[in-house]
């Protein structure tokens, strides 16, 4: 299984997740034309798409998916109470759209299980399966709970929001109201959390975090990086000793993991 983030910002969100005969793609939040183009890049088949399984239904995760599945035919997968913000917002017939629970379900080789997070819409995390290896994909979130945490322990590969650094967000020029949703518990995930789950995973056999959905406007690479090394530093745990840490780019392509 090969693991790559096509693009991770507030911009749009794609995660393509892999190997020799299948792509499953989690979010789709970008053009067709860009995922043929990443693809084309990657050197792997668009035909090879077996399905994109859908977080949510805001448009930086859903932007591509009509065009995607009216080209290709490709299934959409999304949870039964998103169902109707997904097929609002995507303008696609129910016959295009896969519905699951938090059960697990099978797209391919792939396994996938859902676990829900606090979004301002109904939103889920993935932990996704192929034969023992597990990685997991989790963003837009307000607060992490234990329950969420331990969902991502032994992931070969966490996936892990990181948002925004508090302080530029409160001295930013958002209006009030964006900011406290943001900030909030039904808003996105700062660095400073994103820090104290991965203290807490490192310490469950988890060894590899990509941070992803950076905002363009109240966070920076450089910055999301310093808080979060820092933050494990002060607690003892050495970041890239420890547990590897890197950052998704908002839209170019990111680096491809291997899962073995």
């Amino acid at each position: 299984m090969k693991v790559c983030s096509l693009a991770s910002s507030s911009k749009g969100n794609c995660t393509i997740v892999y190997n020799d005969d299948e792509i499953l793609i989690v979010d789709m939040g970008i053009t067709l034309k860009d995922l043929e183009e990443k693809l084309n890049i990657l050197k792997l088949d668009i035909n090879k798409v077996i399905g994109v399984v859908l977080s949510h239904e805001h448009s930086d995760h859903t932007k591509g998916v009509s065009a995607l599945t009216k080209k290709y035919m490709v299934p959409i997968y999304c949870h039964f109470d998103a169902y109707e913000g997904v097929l609002k917002k995507t303008k696609l017939t129910g016959v295009s759209v896969v519905r699951f629970s938090f059960a697990g379900f099978r797209v391919g080789s792939f396994v996938v299980e859902t676990f829900k997070v606090s979004h301002d819409v109904h939103c889920v995390g993935f932990n996704i399966y192929e034969n023992h290896n597990k990685i997991s994909i989790v963003t837009d979130l307000g607060y992490t709970t234990k329950d969420i945490v331990e969902k991502l322990y032994d992931s070969r590969l966490v996936i892990l929001e990181a948002n925004h650094d508090e302080q530029m967000v409160i001295n930013g020029s958002y209006p009030p109201i964006l900011k406290a949703r943001i900030l909030g518990r039904q808003g996105h995930l700062s660095n400073i959390n994103s820090a104290k789950v991965v203290l807490d995973i490192a310490q469950h056999n988890v060894k590899q975090v990509l941070f992803a959905h950076l905002s363009e406007e109240n966070n920076t690479p450089e910055i999301c990086y310093e808080t979060i090394c820092d933050y494990l530093r002060s607690k003892g745990v050495e970041p890239n000793v420890h547990i590897l840490l890197d950052i998704a780019k908002p839209c170019g392509l990111g680096p491809i993991f291997v899962i073995r």
